[in-house]
C-alpha cells in the first residue's frame, strides 16, 4: 500500500527539481557554460525520475558506478589528493580531510586545471 504522504512529498519535490532544473538551464546557456547547463539537465532527470522508485534504485546504481570508475581512474595518477585520502595518507578528521580535498579540487578547477571535456 502506497503511502499518500511520500507520494505528495515526492510530487512536492519532483516539482522544486523541475524549477531549479530549468533556472540552471536557462542560466547555463545565458552565462554559455555546459556544466551549468547540465547540471540543470540533471535536475529535471532527476524530477522525473523521483516518482519512480524502480527508476530511483537504477540512477543510484548507475551514479555509483560512475563514482567507482572516477576513483579507479584517479588510482593512476600518483599525486591525486583522492588517492591520499582513500589510502589514508592524510590523518586528521576524516569530514575535515573531505572538506580539504573537495577545497582543493574547488581551486584546481578554477584555475583550469580540472576542466571536464564534454565530448
Amino acid at each position: 500500500m502506497k503511502n499518500e504522504k511520500l507520494d505528495e512529498r515526492h510530487l512536492e519535490l519532483s516539482s522544486k527539481f523541475l524549477e531549479m532544473g530549468q533556472s540552471l538551464m536557462t542560466e547555463g546557456q545565458k552565462e554559455g557554460d555546459y556544466r551549468i547547463t547540465q547540471a540543470g539537465g540533471l535536475l529535471i532527470m532527476i524530477s522525473g525520475i523521483i516518482l519512480d522508485e524502480k527508476d530511483m534504485y537504477e540512477f543510484c546504481n548507475l551514479s555509483s558506478m560512475f563514482s567507482a570508475k572516477k576513483i579507479l581512474t584517479e588510482m593512476g595518477k600518483t599525486d591525486s589528493d583522492m588517492i591520499s585520502f582513500l589510502k589514508g595518507d592524510k590523518t586528521s578528521d576524516k569530514d575535515s580531510d573531505i572538506n580539504d580535498i573537495v577545497n582543493e579540487l574547488i581551486k584546481k578547477i578554477r584555475k583550469g586545471g580540472g576542466q571536464i571535456d564534454p565530448s
